[in-house]
């Protein structure tokens, strides 16, 4: 089957596009022939080495994963078209050395077929295409997790950073649903008009304005922030929060360590809340939600399996608006 490889951590030159063995069948598992598998920073975390475990080399990545079922079993049958849940654990506990295509020995959906536990199995929602189906399995039910820890309620304040990515389209769609208010920001002004057809409130470009100061002109701190950025922005995110205010950490792309002032958070009464991914029946919520809603999420770009190169390079530049999907 066709297939890109990593057969070590690296830039993008390790990403290999070539043939392997087709996956086996074992007990307790199907195999799903893929159709478009999502990109996320996740991908390029484990490409480089930065997940903080080992991996078993030769390594497929990629969790945001749509498919057919190439066997049936209880209530599906053999083509039906299914999405990935991509943690491999129970209900209750969310860990990240158990999913497929990231920090775990199980091989992702930048391949023909890939091989998964049974309980990851979901139908795809009938309203949704495959490739927007393919995109929800992380950066939409993260977020969807975030907002659901947060108790938000209309008229909340909510902050997110790069309102053009994965995490930052999803946040404003959703968020917007709900009915609270959303500043986000951009890294230049050409993004600005797309981000505020989503429905973002205040759009910021970074690059051009103090993001602090912005904020805090306009209100007397949020109710909430989503930090995916990491160790250049914990501190501004803790600052632009007023008493008693939410912050979720949910990505490093800047790094994993911040030196921030721990007076502010205590004195603040801030709650911090680590979030990764959330759990299988979230995501079956979570579809039934942008259902109600009439939400689907947003397609930068469809490249080719063979493009998968061209496809971390344009994600590790920020160069992206929604989700960039792989068609295998």
């Amino acid at each position: 089957m066709r297939a890109i490889v990593i057969k070590k951590h690296g830039d993008i030159r390790v990403l290999s596009h070539t043939n392997i063995q087709k996956p086996k069948i074992i007990p307790g598992h199907v195999i799903i022939k893929v159709k478009y598998c999502a990109l996320n920073h996740l991908d390029l975390k484990v490409r480089k080495g930065l997940c903080g475990t080992k991996i078993k080399f030769p390594h497929i990545l990629g969790s945001d994963i749509c498919g057919n079922l190439e066997n049936g079993f209880d209530k599906f049958n053999v083509g039906d078209e299914v999405v990935i849940y991509p943690i491999i654990n129970d209900e209750n506990s969310i860990s990240k050395l158990n999913m497929i295509g990231g920090c775990s020995n199980y091989n992702g959906g930048y391949a023909e077929f890939v091989l998964v536990p049974k309980q990851c199995i979901i139908k795809k929602p009938k309203w949704l295409s495959s490739i927007e189906s393919c995109s929800l399995n992380v950066s939409y039910l993260t977020v969807w997790n975030i907002l659901r820890t947060f108790d938000c309620k209309k008229d909340d304040e909510i902050f997110v950073w790069g309102g053009n990515s994965g995490i930052g389209t999803a946040s404003i769609l959703l968020a917007k649903s709900i009915g609270c208010k959303v500043i986000t920001t951009v890294s230049d002004d050409s993004k600005i008009g797309l981000v505020k057809k989503l429905g973002a409130d205040v759009v910021l470009n970074r690059k051009k304005k103090n993001i602090l100061r912005s904020v805090m002109r306009g209100t007397n701190g949020v109710d909430h922030v989503i930090d995916h950025v990491g160790s250049k922005t914990w501190q501004t995110s803790i600052n632009m929060l007023k008493a008693g205010g939410k912050m979720a950490t949910c990505g490093v792309t800047t790094g994993n360590y911040s030196k921030v002032n721990i007076f502010d958070v205590y004195n603040k009464q801030i709650k911090i809340f680590g979030i990764y991914m959330g759990n299988k029946s979230q995501l079956i919520e979570l579809h039934k939600f942008m259902k109600l809603k009439k939400i689907k999420p947003i397609i930068d770009s469809i490249l080719s399996l063979r493009d998968a190169r061209l496809a971390h390079k344009k994600l590790e530049n920020g160069k992206q608006f929604g989700k960039i999907v792989l068609r295998v």
